[in-house]
């Protein structure tokens, strides 16, 4: 397979695996992104990301011999997503990880991916069937044991800050996500990718320039190496693979399978950064996994009742 707009026919595996991909270059990037905020302000990350991201993107196109033309009937929802989806999102996770630990933090944004299944069942008329269901509850149950909402201090307002930034990031990922589920589209996720990321950085950089100036950044090989994964596998790759398997995979399907985002998070962030993981979190990570084996063999190709909806 190449970068190229997967076909209607092409096997439903391939879009898990395009998720896949998402999950693990995602989960990775928790404890990453710990590291890059202490040595590169949050919001010029977030620029980076984004303008970096679109040249990227573009480059991807350009290699597959694509134009990256975006019909009007997606400039809409490009900008909505670069704005709402990207650089909101970004602004948020970049900020909330200099108050809170990674792992945490990486739970509690892709909770976005339970928000996410009510919104698509109300507004998508999608159907879940039994092993689905089975599933969510038992993800639900691991995300909480993971989370562990008994330990939170929330006696620092700073503290809560934090939790509702993140809260702000996960509801804004739900509905973006329903959304790009529930628009007909006219172009391609590839061509789509870059003007996203385009949309995104114009207010990022304006705030940038507003709130920090110019930056005075130690560029090291280090440096480099959290910029430019930002630049490619969390950001344009991440963005294509994810809106791909959106646009050939119902919501509720795709979000049921990046719950396992938050368990390579913490599986990531033990292993690079010390974070501490109990016997809970264990058990949590046990149920979210087979959470997500349960919504993947419980996915019998549904179609939702309604979509194309814009």
């Amino acid at each position: 397979m190449t970068l190229s707009p997967a076909s209607s026919s092409a096997p439903r595996l391939f879009y898990y695996f395009l998720l896949g991909s998402v999950v693990l270059s995602l989960g990775f990037n928790w404890p990453i992104l710990d590291k890059a905020v202490e040595v590169v302000p949050p919001l010029w990350l977030m620029t980076f990301r984004l303008w970096g991201g679109a040249l990227v993107g573009f480059a991807m196109n350009v290699l597959v011999g694509k134009r990256p033309s975006l019909p009007r009937q997606d400039w809409k929802i490009v900008a909505v997503l670069g704005v709402f989806r990207l650089a909101a999102i970004f602004f948020f996770v970049f900020y909330a990880l200099q108050i809170l630990p990674p792992g945490r933090s990486g739970i509690l944004v892709w909770s976005s991916t339970l928000w996410a299944v009510p919104i698509a069942v109300i507004f998508l008329g999608e159907r879940m069937s039994k092993l689905q269901v089975n599933g969510l509850l038992v993800g639900v149950v691991g995300l909480g044991m993971v989370l562990e909402p008994w330990t939170i201090a929330v006696s620092e307002p700073r503290i809560i800050l934090g939790y509702l930034m993140l809260l702000g990031a996960a509801l804004s990922g739900a509905w973006t996500t329903v959304y790009i589920r529930a628009h007909r589209w006219g172009g391609t996720a590839l061509a789509s990718t870059p003007w996203q990321m385009l949309c995104g950085g114009v207010p990022a950089l304006a705030a940038a320039l507003a709130i920090d100036g110019f930056p005075d950044i130690r560029w090291t090989w280090g440096t480099g190496f959290l910029v430019g994964y930002q630049m490619t596998l969390a950001g344009p790759l991440a963005v294509w693979a994810h809106l791909e398997a959106l646009r050939h995979i119902p919501a509720i399907s795709v979000n049921l399978t990046l719950m396992a985002t938050p368990v390579v998070a913490l599986l990531a962030s033990w292993w690079l950064v010390d974070e501490q993981l109990g016997l809970p979190i264990v058990l949590g990570l046990a149920l979210i996994t087979a959470g997500v084996a349960s919504n993947v063999l419980g996915d019998r190709t549904m179609r939702p009742i309604r979509s194309g909806l814009t």
